[in-house]
């Protein structure tokens, strides 16, 4: 099962790399639906994070996965991203 706060901060990242909108409002609309404050911070947090550091990441999947990012599905490029920030700049949050 995938936390609350983690499909949240997906379905922001997948909003704005659509073009369906900008990060506040999709922030706005997803964090909404979280009823703890914690879940609504950490999707916050999560989606900001990853935008932030999409060029890096960026580097290393195209690095190691031997291929151009725009051959990726959009959602596992997305997913992948995510996931890269979680790793390495959450330190509460455990890596399982």
């Amino acid at each position: 099962m995938i936390a609350p706060a983690r499909l949240a901060a997906y379905e922001a990242l997948r909003t704005v790399s659509d073009g369906r909108g900008d990060l506040p409002h999709a922030l706005a609309r997803d964090r909404g639906r979280l009823g703890d404050e914690r879940d609504r911070a950490l999707a916050g947090e999560i989606a900001t994070g990853t935008l932030r550091w999409r060029a890096a990441f960026d580097h290393v999947i195209v690095a190691f996965g031997r291929r151009p990012a725009d051959k990726l599905d959009p959602e596992v490029l997305d997913i992948l991203r995510l996931s890269m920030f979680q790793l390495l700049h959450l330190d509460r949050v455990p890596a399982s």
